[in-house]
């Protein structure tokens, strides 16, 4: 390299070095002075070159470093504190190096000296730390408060001596958040942490309104951040605040930060940063820079949290509008449920009235997320009400279930919107229940879930003991279980979607229901007892609950006869049913209920096997039932002018309000109902 390019590149050097660089002669006079040192010093160059070094050291005192390192000849390094003029009121940390130099022919010609501000770069240092920390903590909840906390957590101590955090309502809500705040609109506050003892102007949760003009108005209003330095000289302002002119005359606030909390130009909240009276140093420039970052991450992970929100709202609204608002009411039980929305999955819950007096119990769950969730909800909810209609024993109404859910699979699978998605594959649960008040018996199959509790009158409480079948959409059988119940059993079905997921829980969940359903008393009661001692705290997996206490109808109010299946039978049917409606203050219908007995016993005699078994039931409906043991399948058909028969079912269902077919292990029993309250 050449004298004059080797003289440039070392000026270079020495004009753009960070650090503060200074040459003296033997005499300890300023020969030359970079940028950064004079930026030190705070003073301008003519003020430095050419001044004994002595004389500068009432900014920052390195003279005898320099003279030390001058006459031993060895690298001399020493920590020293200054003020400088380019700010006086502020201790800095400065690391001082002294060198001594010398020619060629190894004569002291002078020597020269570095300044390295430490406190600077520490300061630089714990913002880079602290922003790493704030990516790591902040945001890891879809909850709106719970980050604001969060924020609150990571800069008190550290950066501000207390942090408060504002959030908009409709935030909170998960409602789309407002363009800059011109008009003096509620927040809510999020956050609030200081040191021990201490309160902010309002509590955490509390509304409060920011008055105009102050710091924090205008803020929300260019969404821009400010520094209030110091705030004591600048507090006109603070007239107009007097909760907040309070606190910060009781705190000893003297410096504040003011940022909003911003995502693409619109508002969530605002982030106030104090320092007291503990901390002498105010905020400056840089530590608005990092107050700035630090909002800005803030607010893209509340915006996250209240979209989160909004689409849970929707999903839990459209969860409330697909489920049943009051349990119907039947002679068969007496029912009541509860039921909590979550941000996994979907439960369903029914209490369906059948024919006969009889009534399904189901409870269900659909995993997965948002309105995808609910809306396979209310799908299978409508599908099993459906099932229900059609008389199937319980197994067999999994099976169909089942078939459905592989359909919807299917379907969601084919279609073309959702092929880049990625979902975890279409399943359910569902536990389905069917009781007869007559006989007291119930029969239950279960499909991914375990079946009832039962809570016997003396108290005991016990399983039900249904096979768990697999989830819906496995393509495989399911078991029934079936067995007589006392009157005034309780029957307690449960769903939640951490059974699989986090098995200790669910059966510590379920061992606290055992022991609240011990107790003999309603079932709204004992929705009441398990919401506020199980499930009181707040889950984000949801539940449901369904609880029935079981009754069965008085002998009174049926009928049962068993005849031989010849064609005198058909007499006998006709006379012994007008008597029981006679008993039952039921004349009126006598006529109707002759031409159903005579129809459909004339079928037993005609069409199927066995005994003819009548039963007559009268509850909300007047139900006549004919039982006998052939599987065949009756038909409704229209026979034409000519034809001799063909006409009996379709003459039941024309005198009938309802009318169906309910299969069991040995034959069928068609059934016909009437409104006992025609005339």
């Amino acid at each position: 390299m050449s004298p004059g390019r080797g003289e440039w590149f070392e000026k270079a050097l020495f004009e753009q070095a960070e650090a503060g660089l200074e040459v003296y002669d033997t005499d300890l006079l300023v020969l030359r002075a970079n940028p950064a040192a004079l930026g030190m010093r705070g003073l301008p160059r003519s003020s430095v070159v050419g001044t004994p070094l002595a004389d500068l050291d009432t900014g920052i005192p390195m003279s005898a470093v320099i003279r030390e390192a001058l006459g031993s000849g060895t690298v001399r390094d020493q920590h020293v504190v200054g003020y400088t003029g380019a700010d006086p009121e502020h201790r800095h940390d400065y690391s001082v190096t002294g060198y001594r130099l010398q020619d060629g022919s190894h004569r002291i010609v002078g020597a020269a000296g570095m300044i390295h501000d430490v406190s600077v770069s520490m300061k630089n240092r714990r913002g880079l730390e602290l922003l790493s920390t704030a990516r790591a903590r902040i945001g890891n909840t879809l909850d709106s408060l719970r980050t604001a906390q969060e924020l609150a957590e990571v800069v008190f101590p550290e950066f501000a001596d207390a942090v408060a955090v504002d959030l908009l309502e409709s935030v909170l809500t998960g409602d789309a958040p407002l363009s800059p705040v011109r008009s003096s609109l509620p927040m809510r506050r999020a956050a609030f942490r200081a040191r021990e003892g201490q309160y902010g102007a309002y509590p955490v949760g509390a509304a409060s309104y920011y008055a105009f003009p102050t710091p924090y108005t205008q803020a929300l209003a260019d969404l821009r951040p400010r520094l209030v330095d110091p705030v004591n000289k600048a507090g006109a302002w603070l007239a107009h605040d007097p909760a907040r002119a309070e606190y910060i005359a009781r705190a000893g606030i003297h410096s504040l930060i003011v940022a909003p909390l911003t995502v693409h130009g619109l508002v969530m909240g605002l982030v106030s940063f104090y320092r007291d009276r503990s901390r002498p140093d105010p905020f400056d420039e840089e530590d608005l820079a990092l107050a700035t970052q630090l909002a800005s991450r803030t607010a893209l992970c509340i915006d996250n949290a209240r979209r989160f929100t909004r689409e849970h709202a929707i999903a839990t609204t459209l969860q409330l509008s697909l489920l049943p608002h009051a349990p119907p009411t039947t002679s068969a039980v007496d029912s009541s449920h509860c039921y909590f929305p979550g941000r996994y999955g979907a439960h369903w819950f029914d209490v369906i009235p059948l024919a006969c007096a009889r009534v399904a119990l189901v409870i269900g769950f659909v995993p997965g997320e948002g309105l995808d969730a609910s809306a396979t909800m209310g799908r299978l909810r409508s599908a099993a009400a459906t099932l229900a209609g059609l008389e199937l024993p319980p197994d067999e109404l999994l099976v169909h279930l089942d078939d459905v859910v592989q359909r919807m699979a299917h379907e969601r699978s084919a279609d073309p919107r959702t092929l880049h998605q990625a979902r975890p594959p279409l399943t359910a649960n569902c536990v389905y229940a069917a009781y007869d008040p007559v006989t007291r018996r119930c029969a239950v199959a279960a499909a991914g879930q375990d079946g009832p509790l039962l809570t016997h009158p003396n108290g005991t409480v016990t399983e039900f003991g249904v096979p768990r079948g697999a989830p819906l959409s496995h393509g495989a059988p399911y078991e029934m279980s079936e067995r007589e119940l006392p009157e005034g059993t309780l029957l307690t079905f449960y769903s939640d979607s951490v059974s699989g997921r986090y098995p200790s829980e669910a059966d510590e969940r379920l061992s606290r229901i055992r022991e609240a359903v011990a107790r003999p008393v309603a079932p709204a009661e004992v929705c009441d007892t398990i919401a506020y001692t199980v499930l009181r705290k707040p889950f984000q997996d949801g539940a449901a609950l369904l609880v029935a206490r079981t009754h069965s109808l008085a002998p009174a109010r049926v009928g049962s006869w068993i005849f031989p299946a010849e064609a005198q039978s058909v007499s006998d049917a006709r006379h012994a049913a007008r008597e029981c409606l006679t008993r039952w203050d039921l004349d009126d219908h006598i006529p109707t209920t002759d031409l159903i007995v005579s129809e459909l016993a004339t079928n037993v005699i005609r069409h199927a096997q066995g005994p003819i078994r009548l039963r007559l039931i009268l509850d909300r409906a007047l139900s006549t039932e004919v039982s006998d043991d052939a599987d065949t399948v009756p038909h409704l058909r229209h026979a034409r002018l000519q034809d001799e028969g063909g006409r009996g079912l379709f003459i039941v269902a024309s005198l009938a309000q309802h009318w169906g077919t309910r299969y069991e292990e040995t034959g069928k029993t068609i059934w016909a109902e009437q409104d006992p309250a025609a005339g």
